[in-house]
């Protein structure tokens, strides 16, 4: 029988140009000129299709080629550019690509604190291309064209909202907060039609289109990622931007979506991997209360100064004693894994702990040292 040596494994750091590629464009941060000029040349490269069900059809049998962003020749580049400045990139609304940008939108703990960015971007794309067609097209152009945006603009935001919803929203539900997910999708759709009001508003009243007066640069102005990403820039700039009013409906502003979301996460990742001893066999649990009691004042320290609402105040001080109980289900569910060990090898009975967490002793040294 031949003999294989033993296989050996390198952990390497994640290729830091293949992360930036499958970032989705409303987490990237900034949008500049050499980013447009990339995206328009890989724009050869996309894969054009349709999903039928779960299917994903390609509307071309010819091969496709990948590319990294990177790996593009300069030369090739170059000539892609001066192809643009003197043919433009056409009236035409590049609506494939632009359902490609707001595709992805949904919101979870991984990417929560992208949440005021995903939001800009989906308001400031749709502000800058009802713009470009109220000024480019007309009659049943426009119509049509005001219909398909208005189609995207709110698949985006509702699967932005809903995304929200289930994670966020959901994960405050769990933690005994009744409505939590309703109020927060409603507060998130606001929020994001605020915004867009706010984009729309500055843009009927500050040219961005204005600042682009070199002649080679001309096509980045039927860019509307471009022109978005300049919109964001100048209303930053300027700090126009007012909060949507909040309503009963609707409770919560930006402010109180991005925090809640932060927070959740954070409990979230607590209750995946509770870290506590629960291995070594002690007398009482009251030393994790107080850990926990250490913990919250902590938390309710950094919402006192967070700057949210009274109503998301409440609803984040009123979820952690709940917190306290599922985190006090995670330890046991270790607990168990002893309790299968000790199963397994009797003689270890004396050595690992194998009794469930006292609730009541974590309880009172919780409440006292909160008191």
């Amino acid at each position: 029988m031949r003999a294989f040596a033993p296989i050996s494994y390198t952990k390497v750091a994640p290729d830091e140009r293949l992360q930036k590629e499958m970032l989705p464009p409303s987490e990237q941060g900034a949008y500049t000129e050499d980013d447009a000029l990339i995206n328009q040349y890989m724009k050869q490269y996309r894969i054009e299709g349709y999903f039928d069900g779960d299917t994903f059809v390609r509307s071309s049998s010819e091969p496709v080629k990948l590319i990294l962003r990177d790996e593009i020749p300069k030369e090739d580049l170059e000539n892609f550019r001066n192809e643009l400045i003197a043919n433009g990139l056409g009236t035409e609304i590049d609506w494939h690509g632009v359902e490609n940008d707001l595709g992805a939108m949904d919101v979870n703990f991984d990417n929560i604190n992208h949440f005021e960015q995903k939001a800009d971007y989906l308001a400031s794309r749709y502000a800058v291309l009802k713009d470009r067609i109220q000024t480019q097209f007309t009659g049943d152009k426009q119509e049509a064209e005001l219909q398909k945006l208005e189609q995207i603009y709110t698949q985006a935001k509702e699967k932005m909202a809903d995304s929200y919803a289930e994670r966020i929203g959901g994960f405050y539900e769990d933690l005994g907060q009744s409505g939590a997910a309703d109020e927060m999708r409603n507060s998130v759709l606001a929020v994001i039609d605020g915004k867009a009001d706010s984009y729309t508003a500055h843009l009927a009243q500050n040219d961005v289109y204005a600042d682009i007066t070199d002649p080679n640069k001309q096509w980045l102005k039927q860019d509307d990622a471009y022109m978005a990403a300049q919109l964001r820039e100048s209303v930053s700039a300027v700090s126009t931007q007012k909060s949507p009013t909040v309503n009963e409906q609707a409770p919560y502003s930006e402010k109180d979506l991005a925090y809640a979301g932060v927070f959740a996460k954070e409990l979230s990742q607590q209750l995946e991997q509770p870290e506590w001893d629960t291995f070594t066999i002690k007398s009482d649990d009251s030393d994790l209360g107080k850990h926990l009691a250490e913990q919250y004042k902590s938390l309710m320290g950094k919402i006192e100064n967070a700057g949210i609402s009274n109503e998301m105040s409440n609803i984040l001080k009123d979820s952690f004693e709940p917190f306290i109980e599922k985190f006090i289900d995670a330890l046991d569910a270790k607990i168990d894994q002893n309790r299968d060990r000790v199963t397994e090898c009797p003689w270890q009975a004396d050595l690992i702990r194998t009794n469930y967490i006292d609730r009541e002793s974590v309880y009172a040294a919780f409440h006292n040292a909160i008191s």
